[in-house]
C-alpha cells in the first residue's frame, strides 16, 4: 500500500516551561499558553481551551474565504464568535467530563452581493469542510507515546 499524497501531516512542538507556561513552535510562529494569575499562572497567553475555540473560528474564516468563489460570493469579512461550556471540575481532577459539553459559533457575514440563502449554503459547506470542526465533532483518536528523559 503506497503513501497517500493527499494526506498532510502537521507537526508542532511544545515545551512546558516555568509555572504553567507552555510554548508551542508552529512553523515560524510561537504561541504561548498560560493560566490566568487568579489560578497560579502569569497570564502570558490564552488557555488551551481558548486556543481550541480560536482555532475553530480561524478555520471557519479561512475555509469560507477559500471557497466563497464557489458560491459567487464577494466575501468582504466575517465576524466569528465561538463559545463553549466546560465543567472546570473535570480539569481539577473530579470525575466529570473535562472537555467542552457544547461549542457554539455565531457568524456575521459581510457579503453585499449574496442572498441569505447563498450565505447559508456557503456556511453549510464550511461546516462540512472545516478540519477543526470535523476533528472536534468526530472524536478523532489520539495516540500518546511517552518517553522518560
Amino acid at each position: 500500500m503506497g503513501v497517500n499524497p493527499n494526506i498532510k501531516t502537521y507537526v508542532i512542538s511544545s515545551r512546558l516551561e516555568e509555572g504553567f507556561r507552555v510554548v508551542s513552535n508552529i512553523r515560524n510562529h510561537v504561541v504561548i499558553q498560560d493560566l490566568p494569575e487568579a489560578v497560579g499562572g502569569k497570564n502570558e497567553g490564552p488557555l488551551p481551551t481558548e486556543l481550541l475555540l480560536a482555532s475553530y473560528a480561524g478555520c471557519i474564516g479561512i475555509v469560507a474565504r477559500f471557497h466563497a468563489h464557489r458560491f459567487n460570493i464577494d466575501l468582504r469579512n466575517m465576524e466569528i464568535r465561538v463559545e463553549g461550556d466546560c465543567d472546570i471540575r473535570g480539569f481539577m481532577g473530579e470525575n466529570v467530563k473535562p472537555g467542552f459539553r457544547e461549542i457554539r459559533a455565531k457568524i456575521i457575514v459581510d457579503a453585499p452581493n449574496a442572498s441569505e440563502e447563498k450565505i447559508r449554503q456557503l456556511i453549510e459547506f464550511v461546516e462540512e469542510h472545516c478540519p477543526i470542526g470535523d476533528t472536534i465533532a468526530s472524536q478523532t483518536p489520539i495516540k500518546v507515546e511517552i518517553t522518560k528523559k
